[in-house]
């Protein structure tokens, strides 16, 4: 069931409540005059346990005090206020709904039926746990509140003049018309009452249904990216690999290529001209710095754009920043190498083992804050990553560990793991030779 329903009866409800009041309201008025202008006053009052107020008051009453009621409901409900101020609008609305219970002399308590209807529709979104302890209380309340609000339980006490004394002075056809139609009315709007818990019911299992959809969807999608990801990851490896290889090709294979070459005709001219095998050899040497210069340049290509432009101490807080700022972890970096003079390579490695690691922290561990110290004794830099997402106790290696293991392996590095109280990886190379 849509909301807009649930309103559009609420809407019915404060309708029917108003025909109701002004209902009971007019016929205390033209009851009060029929017996005057039949001249049963002396009866009336005989009946009465205190002589009653005028009707016309009365009436005043029940018309003033429902309309500030719907001004007040109508306030509520389009409008936002703080916690306070809402909490004295609701006061003041149980206030209005006993007013309106004394103007009518208790002879109507189906008002409060549509406080808490008014209640249930204007607060629908508080959060799920202290809705159902709030819903409960109130709805414990108000079916006390409706139980004990009749009249033959408070109108002795109160001696507050029945409807039925006075219907008792009409013709007993008029008398007959009037309960019946007090009647109806009075069971219209219980029924309203109870159509509109149902539908809120109905509304509240819907939306969660939809919700619980929802997450479904989004975990279903949430899946298909993982698995997209973990195949661009493969894709872009393959790419990458045969880049490299192509360029190895273009360069170095053709490099090689020329140099067998140049030394094959070197061993030729050695024995016949030896100033011309020399002038050869030489171009063999400028063709071979030219190959290594080329290499460097491909591997260079390999190299984080952040080291390219910054030390590895400030690549990597770059690095992290922007990890930070995009998932919103924390990350706390001390970085104790100083001014360490790392070669290229070492540089990559570092960089490149750090980003894994924290790529694993939130894909794979669902942390929320990561720890990275870099520090160092006598023979080795050591580099510790901690982080607080899931323990494993069983380590599995994948692609990317192995990958770690093997880049590592080049500055002569190992690698250890720890998957208690969090994860923990911790990387030792020595200082020399790096």
């Amino acid at each position: 069931m849509k909301f807009k329903y649930l309103v559009s009866m609420r809407h019915f409800m404060v309708t029917l409540n108003f025909i109701i009041i002004s209902f009971i309201g007019a016929q205390f008025l033209l009851i009060t005059q029929y017996i005057l202008n039949h001249q049963l006053s002396s009866e009336l009052l005989t009946t009465l346990a205190r002589v009653p107020a005028s009707p016309m008051i009365l009436f005043s009453e029940c018309i003033i005090s429902y309309g500030l009621l719907v001004l007040v409901m109508y306030v509520l409900y389009h409008y936002h206020f703080s916690t306070q101020n809402t909490l004295l609008l609701l006061i003041l609305e149980f206030i209005l709904a006993f007013a309106i219970f004394f103007a009518v002399r208790m002879n109507y308590n189906g008002i409060f039926l549509l406080v808490f209807i008014d209640l249930l529709l204007t607060y629908r979104n508080l959060p799920t746990i202290q809705n159902y302890c709030f819903w409960g209380i109130s709805g414990i309340i108000f079916l006390l509140l409706f139980s004990f609000s009749n009249y033959s339980l408070l109108g002795v006490f109160f001696k507050m003049p029945s409807l039925n004394t006075y219907l008792n002075f009409l013709p007993t056809q008029s008398r007959s018309l009037l309960v019946f139609f007090n009647n109806f009315l009075v069971s219209l709007n219980l029924i309203t009452f109870i159509c509109i818990c149902l539908g809120y019911v109905i509304y509240i299992l819907n939306r969660a249904h939809t919700v619980q959809s929802k997450l479904h969807s989004m975990q279903k999608a949430n899946d298909e990216l993982k698995s997209y990801a973990a195949i661009s990851e493969k894709i872009a490896q393959e790419h990458e690999r045969k880049r490299i290889a192509r360029d190895i090709h273009d360069t170095v294979g053709h490099t090689l290529t020329g140099v067998a070459a140049g030394i094959d005709a070197a061993m030729v001219l050695i024995d016949i001209d030896p100033k011309a095998a020399k002038t050869q050899l030489q171009k063999i040497s400028v063709a071979i710095k030219q190959g290594i210069k080329e290499v460097r340049e491909v591997l260079n290509q390999l190299r984080p754009d952040a080291l390219k432009s910054y030390t590895l101490a400030s690549a990597l807080n770059k690095m992290l920043k922007e990890y930070s700022d995009i998932s919103h972890i924390k990350i706390n970096f001390n970085y104790a190498w100083g001014d360490a003079d790392f070669q290229k390579t070492t540089e990559n490695i570092i960089f490149r083992v750090i980003e894994e690691t924290v790529t694993n922290s939130l894909r794979h561990g669902h942390a929320t804050e990561i720890w990275i110290d870099c520090t160092s004794n006598d023979s080795f830099y050591v580099l510790s990553i901690h982080n607080n997402g899931k323990s494993a106790a069983k380590i599995k290696p994948g692609y990317g560990i192995t990958q770690m293991k093997e880049r590592l392996a080049i500055i002569n590095g190992t690698v250890e793991f720890d998957g208690e109280k969090g994860f923990t990886t911790i990387v030792k190379f020595p200082k020399v030779g790096v």
